[in-house]
């Protein structure tokens, strides 16, 4: 759930402002201790060695104590969760280790929601929302006190944290609840997607998805804004607002693009009936760095699409499947068989050389893409092309 305020007093400001950047030296403190420790001693530092130094510096410094422990305690958890990922990637022989970064800035700070017992014997969570029946409610930041939030919508569940972060457009609260998993509903309708530049996706039944391109159509603004920056003195107060009017513009992008997907998403799962949903299973990050391609790919954002698809999937009981890409849109998706010659992405009509099916290439793929699935979900065993599965006896014969 998401939550938003934007309206905090200029002092309620100016003291959220100060622990973010205490926390941003706590951050920078806690990798460089591990990473000292690391190198010079040869020893490991777990998060509960870091607590452990936190809580001798809040006994002795004046400034640690001012800042709640809660956000203090989230920070190392940030610190141990990089470092897990980074010891992970090493052991996969990753190409990119990703080692933890120094942090010149900290945009968000996180307190989790303990639990309190009641009259009863139960154990509850505190909420950390007051109702105030008026057009803005409260909530209660720990060492700050009672903020005004303007809620989107009520909650649902179990609340276990909240993360308060800063953005151009204003501040915004983040509570994470816990709700109750709900059950898979069975399949009967399933449709695949197959995503592109040109049209952002295409059905298996045919229908397409136009691609709006926000970053494009934001391009020239953006252009206009960095070139007001330029013109201003560094370090100025009018070089930050130029800053400031670029972030907010990009921000403004983000938010539309954002928008796009989710109502998209819905709209495949809600709209068109279907209770499953099929995608390839692109690595998005080895396709952005062909330069060609990379910026209509980024604008694009399939990343986010395919992680949304996964997320709604969930919550709403329906199913998200990924299937292998290769030669999706190289194959006829009515015999099977494999273009003689690769098409490259110039060519946006598949004619197939065996048969004579003549299809859109997009949507040629996405049917693939179905019938991929169908024959993972009957445990058939892939052997080299979509013709030689789909005839599973013989494609087991000859393997």
């Amino acid at each position: 759930m998401k939550l938003t305020f934007k309206y905090p007093t200029k002092t309620q400001e100016e003291t959220v402002l100060a622990w973010l950047d205490h926390l941003c030296e706590l951050q920078n403190s806690a990798r460089n201790n591990r990473k000292h420790a690391h190198e010079e001693e040869g020893r490991f530092v777990s998060r509960y060695d870091q607590e452990q130094l936190l809580k001798v510096a809040r006994e002795k410094y004046d400034d640690f104590r001012e800042v709640p422990q809660d956000f203090q305690v989230s920070i190392l958890k940030r610190v141990d969760k990089a470092f897990d990922a980074f010891r992970r990637r090493c052991k996969e022989g990753a190409a990119k280790k990703g080692y933890p970064r120094y942090k010149k800035r900290v945009r968000s700070l996180t307190w989790c929601l303990r639990k309190h017992k009641l009259k009863t014997g139960e154990r509850v969570r505190q909420n950390p929302i007051r109702e105030t029946g008026f057009r803005h409610n409260r909530l209660k930041v720990p060492k700050l006190g009672e903020v005004k939030i303007r809620m989107h919508r009520p909650f649902e569940g179990d609340p276990k944290e909240v993360t308060l972060v800063k953005k151009a457009s204003g501040w915004y609260a983040y509570i994470t609840c816990e709700i109750p998993n709900t059950p898979k509903v069975e399949p009967t309708d399933a449709i695949a997607v197959d995503v592109g530049t040109t049209n952002y996706l295409t059905t298996s039944e045919g229908e397409k998805e136009d691609n709006p391109r926000w970053y494009r159509q934001a391009e020239g603004l953006l252009h206009k804004h960095n070139q007001t920056m330029a013109r201003r003195k560094k370090g100025s107060k009018r070089w930050y607002k130029a800053g400031h009017a670029v972030a907010l513009h990009h921000e403004r992008t983000a938010n539309k693009r954002k928008d796009f997907i989710g109502k998209l998403v819905y709209k495949l799962f809600h709209h068109c009936e279907n209770n499953v949903l099929i995608t390839e299973d692109l690595s998005v990050s080895n396709m952005v760095q062909n330069k060609h391609l990379s910026k209509s790919i980024s604008d694009a954002s399939w990343g986010k699409f395919f992680e949304w698809c996964g997320n709604i999937a969930e919550r709403d009981g329906f199913h998200f499947h990924q299937v292998a890409p290769k030669n999706t849109s190289q194959t006829c998706s009515a015999c099977g068989k494999k273009s003689p010659k690769k098409l490259s992405l110039a060519i946006r009509t598949f004619n197939c050389s065996f048969c004579g099916t003549v299809l859109d290439r997009d949507h040629n793929a996405a049917i693939n893409i179905l019938l991929r699935a169908a024959c993972a979900h009957r445990g058939e065993r892939w052997v080299t092309t979509l013709y030689e599965t789909r005839n599973t006896n013989e494609a087991r014969d000859a393997g």
